[in-house]
């Protein structure tokens, strides 16, 4: 149930039999929704996700409905109303089919979800501004240029559409933009550099190092500049030497003006941008402001100027812009830490221009992709991005083609952060362990691997004072009325690693705290609290606790797994009393092991137990309205 790029027949053969088994389905259940709908989902789950086909989270749905659906699919607004309804059927299709895989959400949340954003996602479906451009290209804004019309007219569209890849306009009609009414995206967790790291990397890039000669060279009282406000010739000379910015074209002969040193022309305009030279007086002459500025506020100044202004790159190869900026940088923020093959990047952010239309798909895809390449480079000349195992141009000696893998460097990584944030990313931040608080140790925990968060949380431990009040502080802080119930759950199955012989009294002090019926199972468990002792409905209500937690981060196997390994006469005398408690997430729990227990009398105990809790809830709803 889970395809990459190249295993794409076995996809489409995977795809057609879910489509036929999900319109039988359908059928059957006589549940609303369309067969095409489901294979609409699946395409975008193997062409632009992770190629997973069992399992689905609200995070997924989301991500579908409106991130991808309003950007790419081609279809009037008010035909797409039975899109999130027939998401949520197939949902339910897996899960009643048993393929539904751990990790996914339940399927009446999903439901829940989707039912409840219908009329946004149709909102969104017929809103201009979230078109991606193929969408509005060719299928929306301007009018598709196929279908209805006569030739002349269509010629026209045509026409009126490539007026719009003008350099002015090729950025606005290719940008991703962030809909400030919808979810943003969550990037991360990142981990910041040390300060140390940071700087070491900021002093080791080259335009830094470009720019504090420049300003010594322009130190008061400065350097005359010509009457178009650009550096005399020898000027411009002696810094091309200086500074190698622009190759051997400063022993050229034909060179008249400043202007034809492209690589200088851009460095100036960045230092102007930034504030580190004005031009005063006929003069560049340097800024003492800009020199009282600590080493990393200097950096991230000369970042955002050169990827605010429009000038020639630093090698002169053709203009950018900054539309791509933040996407590129939120995916680099969002990989592995050795970083992401160049070509998917860049393909990924051009995927759009892949339209072959009136032979046009090409031209763009090249046009796009050879834009987006020109960005990385910048970007590498910038010290932001470092590209390892590329070819590298032998003029330039950036990284050439396709090739190699892009990582941020300790540099980019704090400025990457800012830029994605302002560009509408939610960045979540893995802070350094020993400067950090409980909430932020306990904010990682399903964000990054058990044991990278058993190392964060010992090193933390370790670097407090009290060992035992800070422990007693994490299991709070994991146990807080703000915490979902599988963070507790989860964070109280690690801390005992943490806290070693303290966990069983940092614990026991939560007991009748939000999270009571959890931390009581915990006690139970390790023969720190004697069941017998208990308030029977308190240990029955404190079990669905953990079930639906259970349920909620593993899904049906993991439920399953965890009654299977008891006794099912046991099971059996408790589900003959649990329908009589009060807990929202029963019916979740009993439905579940209603259909996926594997002893036939368990699994049928469960489904009476849900019919009698069903009918009870009947009866006290009657009696409350009579």
């Amino acid at each position: 149930m889970q395809f990459d790029a190249e295993d794409e027949d076995a996809f489409h053969r995977r795809r057609d039999e879910l489509g036929e088994q999900f319109a039988q389905w359908l059928n059957a259940q006589d549940v609303p929704g369309d067969p095409n709908d489901a294979g609409l989902l699946m395409d975008w789950r193997w062409g632009y996700a992770d190629g997973t086909l069992d399992r689905w989270t609200v995070a997924d749905v989301r991500e579908f409905l409106f991130g991808w659906c309003p950007r790419k699919l081609s279809a009037e607004s008010q035909h797409c109303r039975e899109i999130p309804v027939s998401v949520a059927a197939f949902v339910e299709f897996l899960a009643h089919n048993a393929m539904l895989a751990p990790g996914s959400d339940p399927p009446a949340r999903i439901r829940s979800y989707a039912e409840g954003n219908v009329g946004a996602f149709v909102r969104e479906m017929g809103d201009p501004a979230n078109f991606g451009m193929a969408k509005s290209l060719f299928g929306g804004g301007g009018g598709p240029v196929t279908g209805a019309g006569n030739g002349r007219d269509q010629v026209e569209v045509i026409l009126r559409q490539l007026d719009r890849l003008s350099p002015e306009g090729l950025g606005a009609a290719l940008q991703h933009t962030i809909d400030d009414d919808g979810p943003p995206p969550v990037v991360g967790p990142v981990r910041l550099p040390s300060e140390e790291d940071q700087l070491a990397s900021i002093r080791a890039t080259t335009i830094m190092h470009q720019l504090r000669l420049l300003a010594d060279y322009c130190a008061p009282p400065g350097r005359s500049l010509t009457g178009k406000g650009n550096l005399r010739l020898v000027d411009a000379r002696h810094l091309v030497d200086a500074l190698g910015t622009d190759g051997d074209l400063s022993q050229a002969r034909n060179l008249r003006s400043t202007e034809d040193f492209p690589g200088l022309s851009r460095l100036v305009e960045i230092a102007l941008t930034a504030g580190l030279v004005r031009r005063q007086r006929g003069r560049l002459i340097t800024v003492g402001r800009f020199a009282a500025l600590g080493e990393a506020e200097a950096y991230e100044k000369v970042v955002r100027a050169a990827v605010s202004t429009s000038c020639r790159d630093p090698y002169g190869r053709g203009q950018f812009d900054d539309e791509h900026i933040g996407e590129l940088l939120v995916e680099l923020l969002d990989s592995d830490p050795d970083g992401v093959e160049v070509a998917t990047l860049v393909t990924g952010v051009g995927e759009i221009a892949a339209v072959n239309t009136f032979g046009l798909g090409r031209f763009l895809t090249e046009l796009i992709t050879g834009q987006v390449e020109q960005q990385l480079d910048v970007l590498v000349y910038l010290g932001v991005v470092s590209i390892t195992g590329a070819e590298r141009c032998v003029d330039c000696d950036l990284p050439h083609g396709l090739t190699g893998r892009a990582a941020l460097t300790a540099a980019g990584v704090p400025v990457a952060v800012e830029l994605a944030r302002e560009a509408g990313a939610e960045v979540v931040l893995r802070l350094d362990p020993v400067t950090a608080n409980p909430t932020a140790i306990t904010d990682m925990i399903g964000m990054i691997d058990e044991k990278e968060w058993l190392h964060d949380a010992s090193a933390w431990l370790a670097a407090q004072p009290d060992p035992i009040a800070a422990g007693h502080a994490l299991v709070g802080e994991i146990t807080a009325a703000g915490r979902d119930t599988p963070v507790a759950l989860a964070g109280l199955e690690a801390v005992g690693s943490v806290l070693g012989d303290g966990a069983v009294e940092a614990v026991r002090a939560q007991l009748g705290g939000p999270h009571d019926g959890v931390v009581l199972y915990w006690l139970v468990a390790r023969s720190a609290v004697d069941p017998a002792a208990v308030d029977p409905v308190r240990y029955v209500t404190g079990l669905m606790d953990v079930l639906a937690a259970v349920l909620d981060a593993g899904g049906p196997a993991d439920l399953v797994a965890i009654l299977d390994a008891g006794d099912p006469g046991e099971h059996l005398a408790v589900l003959d009393e649990i329908w009589r408690i009060d807990h929202p997430r029963l019916p979740d729990v009993l439905e579940t092991i209603g259909a996926h227990h594997p002893v036939k009398s368990v699994a049928k105990a469960a489904r009476k137990a849900l019919v009698r809790h069903r009918s009870r809830l009947a009866s006290l709803r009657a009696t409350t309205s009579s």
